[in-house]
């Protein structure tokens, strides 16, 4: 009889083990789908996984997760990827927790129902448990609405066979008169790749009658991951009658015989209504380092570079970018008053998920402070399997466009606050 006792506790120990952690909650009631999973995909997954769901810079999810019939077949995958925290995908340290719109988070218990249920056999539920089905908006998922204005290609753009990375700047058609009758702010702006050719896009604009700096400069960009870019009110970029965009592409593909394709890439705009007040024109660049070499078989080959703010300035959003050995990105505030502050934090760059950090409330640092970008690079063998690409990790890697090379680039949204300087046929909005 003694001899049965620790026999029954090791296999009450090994049940436990076997049947996973315990909830709030579940030695009453049992994980389902419905009441327990639907609502968290909803919130946290949907966005991506269903049809025309979002286009992250021609990253496309691979398949629906709005019912239960679709999520079935994959519940055991989705599990390993929560659990090893690929999914959803999200790069910024733990330091910027709750600050950023778009932050995709699971928590620990969230994540341990979701292991859980697909344990458990992936149970449907009732029905009846089930949230109201999520309301997404039209435009490839973005949730924008229909644009105001969609700015192509002057004429699609032939990648031949050959190819294998290519820089180039191509024009899109002339915004007339007739497309553009007046000025008007631009409020948001999303980058749609027209081939899988596309690697990244940049534009700007140049207007051929207006004062360079309130209708001329950068718009934005995207990459793999890249989400679309928003201004709040009260800031817009300036668009007017006869302004030529130029598209600066980076296409990227395996060159071979029947390898070419045609691309036809765009932008679409959304405009602040007519009567919005604009007090900030938002500007886009980049702190970066285009004087580097990273060494052959070095793990950990860190780039620096500063920019000092002139004037009082908010930011919206910053775009770390690097290509394929990029393995680290930090911005830090140096404040006049001699302090400090880590304003974002990427410990695992993935070259993959080039992620706009999209503060929730914009923050305002005072003029002449200086952010310092850091960045890392890996050109080992240990990264080459990790991106599963073919580098020559046995020689020096420079700046450069094509993605064998390298970039180090942290991109901001943002606005200086200074006298407005508007081109002298302007919205009647322009921040009087």
């Amino acid at each position: 009889m003694r001899a049965a006792i620790p026999f029954l506790l090791i296999l009450c120990l090994v049940s436990a083990l076997v049947a996973g952690p315990t909830f709030a909650g579940e030695a009453t009631t049992q994980i389902t789908f419905h009441r327990d999973i639907e609502p968290l995909f909803q919130e946290n997954c949907q966005g991506c996984h269903r049809p025309d769901g979002t286009n992250l810079g021609g990253m496309i999810a691979p398949m629906s997760l709005i019912t239960y019939e679709e999520v079935r077949p994959w519940a055991k995958s989705i599990a390993r990827k929560v659990q090893d925290k690929t999914m959803p995908p999200w790069f910024a340290s733990e330091h910027t927790r709750g600050l950023f719109t778009n932050e995709r988070v699971l928590t620990d218990e969230q994540i341990g129902i979701v292991t859980r249920w697909a344990a458990l056999g992936a149970p449907k539920g009732d029905a009846a448990d089930a949230p109201a089905p999520k309301e997404w908006g039209s435009s490839l998922g973005y949730g924008l609405g229909e644009p105001d204005l969609v700015i192509g290609l002057a004429e699609p753009f032939w990648i031949n066979d050959e190819v294998r990375d290519i820089n180039i700047s191509l024009k899109s058609a002339l915004i007339t008169r007739e497309i553009l009758p007046e000025p008007r702010w631009i409020k948001s702006v999303a980058f749609i790749p027209g081939s899988t050719a596309v690697h990244h896009i940049i534009a700007s604009k140049s207007a051929t009658n207006a004062e360079e700096d309130a209708a001329s400069g950068m718009i934005g960009g995207i990459a793999p991951g890249t989400e679309p870019m928003r201004l709040p009110d009260g800031v817009g970029r300036l668009l007017v009658p006869d302004t030529q965009i130029f598209f600066q592409m980076h296409y990227n593909k395996e060159p071979g015989e029947g390898s070419g394709l045609w691309d036809t890439s765009s932008m679409q705009v959304w405009f602040h209504e007519k009567d919005h007040k604009v007090d900030l024109i938002a500007g886009f660049g980049a702190i970066g380092n285009n004087n580097f070499e990273i060494p052959p078989n070095h793990a950990w080959w860190q780039v620096g570079a500063s920019k000092t703010f002139e004037y009082d300035t908010t930011i919206y959003s910053y775009l770390p970018h690097m290509h394929l050995r990029g393995a680290y990105a930090k911005y830090t505030a140096f404040y006049p008053d001699g302090t400090q502050e880590l304003l974002l934090e990427v410990p695992k760059y993935d070259w993959n998920w080039q992620t706009f950090y999209e503060y929730k409330e914009p923050k305002t640092i005072p003029a002449g402070t200086r952010i310092d970008l850091e960045m890392a690079f890996n050109n080992t063998e240990e990264r080459n399997d990790k991106v599963q690409m073919d580098l020559n990790v046995n020689r020096a890697v420079r700046f450069g466009g094509p993605t064998h090379e390298e970039m180090m680039l942290g991109f901001l949204d943002y606005a200086e606050h200074k006298p407005l300087d508007l081109p002298t046929e302007t919205p009647s909005s322009g921040g009087e």
